[in-house]
């Protein structure tokens, strides 16, 4: 993701230019600042990669079969959730919903409808072999496949938490089928396609209809992209108008009216001062802790961040819906492009929503009405 967005963008955006600003149309440049800053970061990461994983007692998972009556609960709760947040948001394109601000727990309520068909498809996969018939499995598969593309892909959802559930599944199914080595060829591969897969996913916000390639392109010049510009332009900035950014966004379901000091978006802040055309974008994650604490607390926060990706490894772990660690590792390695990529108040409305999601599924599937069909 830092390659994509800090290096291969950045090139293309250098020759092409961008149209995020209201009084230029080149990115800014990378200044000293800028490499101390990464060098921390990624120095931050290494050394939490040093610590040894922490060892949990380990409690034999016990197989209890696909759950019916916990899919049928789960989906019945999906049904709620759409008809509350309204099913606007699967039924018209992203920019036609955006027409005002959400309230937080709209949003993750949102997401959580959003996130759960992705969750669904995970159970099928890891749990769907214990006593299905081949029919049912099909069946099964198509109803919940059906689901995720119709509730979350990238016309009606942002594009990174689409993504996000079509990544849960892939990654799922890569460990369960051991076909690890494919992906990561594909990931090896990935700033080869994701340019254009990005834009592509960019300009699907105004409807299939409306895709084409020089939108897609044009996008690669559009806010979607300006990621490296708007970290570079923070780094500028003598002071911000608040503390406290870090905890704040760390936190950003607590409401406001028990937390009245909680501090705002760093994102606008930054796009209000340095002559965006529009404020509402994201700075990367781990600059709220720079911008509360300086280096330090950037050190402290990426390295916590290598303890996590590091005791976070699905790979190593087995292969079970009720095996939390390996669960929490698939959501927390989709997780990593949204903290790469855009405002951590932004990535932390997601990673709650996918948290509850995967634990209420998890609760639900205990119960059965049939030990399955044979």
């Amino acid at each position: 993701m830092i390659l994509l967005y800090w290096i291969v963008v950045p090139f293309l955006q250098d020759r092409i230019g961008v149209g995020y600003y209201t009084w230029r149309g080149d990115v800014p440049d990378f200044e000293p600042m800028a490499l101390l800053f990464v060098m921390t970061h990624f120095l931050g990461i290494l050394a939490g990669f040093q610590f040894k994983r922490i060892s949990l007692s380990h409690k034999e998972i016990p197989e209890l079969g696909f759950s019916f009556v916990g899919v049928a609960f789960i989906l019945a709760l999906l049904v709620a959730l759409m008809a509350f947040v309204g099913f606007d948001t699967i039924i018209l394109p992203r920019v036609e919903q955006e027409a005002g601000e959400a309230q937080n727990y709209v949003i993750l309520l949102r997401n959580i409808a959003k996130i759960l068909p992705a969750f669904l498809v995970a159970y099928f996969i890891l749990e769907a072999d214990n006593e299905l018939k081949k029919n049912a499995r099909f069946a099964i598969f198509i109803l919940l496949a059906s689901c995720l593309l119709i509730v979350s892909n990238p016309v009606n959802t942002s594009r990174f938490l689409s993504l996000f559930g079509l990544f849960v599944v892939i990654l799922t199914y890569s460990i369960k089928s051991s076909r690890l080595n494919v992906l990561a060829w594909l990931l090896a591969f990935a700033p080869a396609y994701a340019i254009s897969l990005l834009g592509i996913t960019s300009a699907m916000r105004s409807g299939i209809q409306k895709i084409d390639l020089t939108r897609a392109f044009q996008s690669l010049q559009s806010l979607e992209f300006s990621s490296y510009s708007i970290f570079l332009d923070a780094l500028k900035l003598d002071s911000f108008s608040q503390g406290n950014y870090l905890f704040s966004h760390l936190f950003i379901v607590v409401p406001r009216a028990i937390w009245p000091g909680k501090a705002e978006s760093i994102g606008i802040y930054t796009a209000e001062r340095s002559g965006y055309v529009y404020n509402n974008v994201g700075l990367n994650s781990f600059f709220n802790s720079y911008a509360d604490y300086g280096f330090f607390g950037l050190f402290l926060f990426s390295m916590l961040f290598g303890i996590l990706a590091k005791n976070l490894n699905p790979a190593s772990e087995l292969a079970s819906f009720r095996n939390r660690r390996f669960m929490y590792g698939v959501l927390f390695t989709g997780m990593t492009p949204m903290f790469f990529r855009g405002d951590l108040s932004t990535a932390m409305l997601a990673l709650y929503p996918a948290i509850l999601v995967y634990e209420a599924i998890r609760f639900s599937t205990r119960f059965r009405l049939m030990s399955g069909v044979r």
